[in-house]
């Protein structure tokens, strides 16, 4: 798993911790004095377009479609007078909204443009199904405008999102069946769209694993005994280690490798970012 490409995607199923890994992760790179942007799209608690400045090393941008749309057309337009014609034009404006696959392409637009400001770019993508749209936005809008400049765009980024020496993709899940069965999925269209990327695994939170492994042939319901209510805290831990090592199975079945970060807590001198940060280091995921 090579997490020091320029572009990073956290991607992954809605409440499988993206957000968290994604931060810490960006918390992570940064920590080596490497200039690194952590993005969210279209946050609603937060400013439109806001970058705020966490550390010397480290900024958070929100990225947002307008915003980033007004600074693609002044890019492209270069004089500002010109630009600012343009963008009060209620016919622009509302092509900007109905064009097929114009919001998707401004936004990852943005993030590629930024891509040479920055060593690295960790993006906590949306849920699965909005955060493959963004992507098939994007080639959707490359096939039905052909020609101009931002066609060309459209195609460099779709170049540059499937160049493994340029951009990984890290796909988040628990080890629960229904976000493994999901991920699955998700590598599949990526395999599809990109197929020269392979994505990488990372199951998270994950209790420890059972002293004896029960045999392939056995069911959840074999190895957890006779009651499947637990008799105590530690009885728990048993019983849900050993569901999860057989939904781990999923992946197994299709010979995926992943890592496995554990289900980790906030300590009284660090929050759970900087937990998970350190987690990161010590499992060698950069490498």
């Amino acid at each position: 798993m090579d997490l020091t490409k320029k572009l990073i995607f956290i991607c992954g199923k809605g409440g499988v911790g993206k957000t968290s890994v994604s931060k810490a992760l960006a918390l992570t790179l940064s920590k080596k004095g490497l200039k690194t942007l952590w993005v969210a799209f279209e946050d609603p608690l937060k400013p439109p377009g806001e970058l705020l400045e966490i550390s010397p090393t480290l900024w958070h941008l929100n990225c947002e479609s307008i915003t980033a749309f007004e600074e693609y057309v002044g890019l492209k337009i270069g004089v500002p007078s010109l630009t600012k014609i343009f963008l009060q034009n209620k016919l622009m404006r509302y092509m900007a909204k109905a064009a097929p696959g114009i919001h998707d392409l401004v936004l990852l637009g943005k993030i590629w443009f930024e891509r040479k400001n920055y060593d690295h770019i960790v993006l906590d993508m949306p849920s699965t199904g909005y955060g493959l749209a963004m992507f098939q936005g994007t080639e959707n809008f490359s096939k039905l405008f052909q020609g101009g400049p931002t066609h060309r765009d459209a195609l460099s980024m779709l170049e540059t999102f499937g160049d493994p020496s340029e951009t990984h993709f890290l796909i988040v899940t628990l080890p629960e069946e229904m976000p493994i069965r999901e991920s699955l999925e998700l590598n599949g269209y990526l395999q599809k769209m990109f197929p020269k990327n392979p994505a990488s695994f990372l199951v998270n939170r994950s209790f420890p694993k059972p002293v004896t492994a029960p045999a392939a042939s056995q069911s959840p319901e074999s190895w957890i005994g006779a009651s499947p209510i637990p008799q105590s805290a530690l009885d728990y831990v048993e019983k849900r280690s050993i569901n999860e090592a057989y939904n781990l199975r999923l992946l197994e079945q299709e010979k995926i490798e992943f890592t496995e970060l554990g289900f980790l807590l906030p300590t009284e001198d660090k929050d759970l970012i900087h937990t998970l940060s350190e987690e990161i280091e010590n499992h060698v995921i950069l490498h």
